[in-house]
């Protein structure tokens, strides 16, 4: 019985809001059907086209106002619509980009810019998880364009440098707006394109723990290894600026080259002498085998370059010294068209050269066979007494902790140093729009021209086929 009385309230409710609707329209249009139906009795020997604009004079003031309500809707749509959608320009600056390049002359990628990784550190920096979005809605909202036409032209193959982003806000991001997705999205792609792209710093990386279980020997050898390159690194930054610092120490570059040759020298040397005078190894007798194997290797090797030596010397001293020397040849030079005597090479100097590079490469042969056969003998007289362990392994983590925080101090200033070199490689400049670029003038100038043409479309039509005594 509820039930029946609560339908048969929201029927009669429905059906007075449809009266009162009904009532609204005919008010609406009564007037309006009665200023058509006068002009059709008063002008009815005229054709439609004046009578249509008979009606377009006496309803100005209705048509008027009715185009400046729909263009204040529009506008206000606009307006939203575009504080939805931010826009900048993207400029590649550094010679590489007209080849298409990356600063280390990997290739370019413009849609990298959209990638899953720069979207995910967007949201981070705009403080929104990730898990709470709709990555590939939000990755598709996001376009790049080139600035230029020519830009994927196969005639003119131009490659553009020059890129306009845009974004828009998806529906389901509420914490930021158009213009903070795109600022933080320009942010997180300068940033990975810096430390992917600017400079190759992969000789930095070095994990110290993956020698832990390595013999003690060769632990002095991949640190000694892993400092070269550093110190290599260092002196080449050196040449580009010596003073710079990254502001949150005194460090430079030529105190960090300093620091990685104190460590070269007296840390791990001082851990070398130790190892070598206490002769400990984690397996002797695997340890010493290997040393056996690299002295027989460099003892064929040594007898070899000997041999090849002794082949070219043997044979220069056939010869008398006067046949060894340069010769002089006479030459022409083509721009004064002039001759002159030129000195050129003999035979015999290029296999002295030869006799040369084999005696040196043989003589650094026999310098490492004297420091494997020394290192050999140290190692099996030597003892792994528990002390002399226990100690290696506190230098080795002593220079653990010491290398890793030599690393960091130059990984932070070479970060800081290539973000100042390159701050200029890719450049954004955001593009805020006005109040009257966001209202589109054009397009509201368009839709009042639209509907005055509807207009009169329909007042012709009304009094073409629809008047009751008009022409048919």
């Amino acid at each position: 019985m509820e039930f029946k009385k609560s339908r048969f309230l929201h029927f009669v409710r429905s059906s007075r809001l449809f009266r009162i609707l009904t009532d609204l329209i005919h008010k609406i249009t009564g007037p309006l059907s009665k200023l058509l139906n006068d002009i059709e009795s008063n002008y009815n020997d005229h054709s439609a086209i004046k009578m249509t604009l008979i009606g377009l004079f006496r309803l100005r003031i209705a048509i008027c106002l009715s185009v400046v309500l729909v263009m204040i809707c529009a506008a206000c749509f606009f307006v939203m619509q575009n504080d939805s959608e931010a826009s900048a320009q993207m400029s590649l600056n550094y010679e590489e980009s007209a080849k298409g390049l990356n600063p280390n002359s990997t290739r370019f990628n413009t849609y990298e810019l959209k990638s899953p990784e720069v979207v995910e550190k967007m949201l981070y920096y705009c403080g929104i998880d990730p898990e709470t979005v709709d990555m590939d809605n939000l990755i598709n909202s996001i376009s790049i364009s080139p600035t230029n036409s020519k830009g994927f032209s196969p005639d003119n193959y131009y490659i553009a440098t020059s890129y306009k982003v845009s974004i828009k806000k998806p529906a389901d991001i509420k914490e930021a707006n158009a213009d903070d997705l795109l600022a933080f999205l320009c942010k997180a792609y300068t940033d990975i394109f810096y430390s992917r792209y600017a400079d190759n710093r992969s000789i930095l990386d070095f994990d110290v723990e993956e020698f832990d279980d390595k013999e003690f020997l060769l632990v002095a050898d991949l640190l000694e290894l892993k400092a070269q390159q550093q110190s290599k690194y260092l002196n080449t930054r050196v040449k580009q600026s010596k003073t710079f610092t990254d502001g949150s120490s005194d460090d430079t570059f030529k105190s960090l080259a300093e620091a990685v040759e104190d460590f070269r020298n007296y840390d791990i040397e001082s851990y070398r002498s130790y190892v070598l005078q206490t002769g400990i190894a984690h397996n002797k007798a695997h340890y010493t085998g290997v040393l056996d194997y690299l002295n027989l290797t460099n003892k064929i090797k040594y007898d070899k370059d000997i041999a090849s030596y002794t082949v070219r010397y043997d044979g220069i001293s056939l010869y008398n010294e006067a046949m060894i020397s340069i010769v002089m040849i006479p030459t022409i030079d083509r721009e004064k068209q002039n001759y002159y005597m030129s000195k050129t090479k003999t035979g015999m100097d290029y296999m002295a050269s030869q006799a040369d590079n084999f005696l040196a490469t043989a003589q650094e042969t026999a310098k490492k066979i004297e420091t494997n056969s020394d290192i050999l003998a140290k190692i099996q007289a030597g003892k792994n007494s528990d002390a002399a362990v226990k100690k290696a392994y506190k230098m080795i983590d002593d220079m653990q902790i010491k290398f890793s925080e030599m690393s960091r101090r130059i990984e932070s200033i070479d970060k800081a140093y290539v973000k100042y070199k390159t701050k200029d490689y890719v450049t954004f400049q955001m593009k805020g729009m006005s109040l009257m670029q966001k209202i589109r003038p054009d397009l509201l100038i368009m839709l009042a021209f639209v509907l005055v043409v509807g207009a009169f479309g329909a007042l012709w039509i009304r009094f073409k086929y629809f008047a009751g005594g008009g022409k048919r």
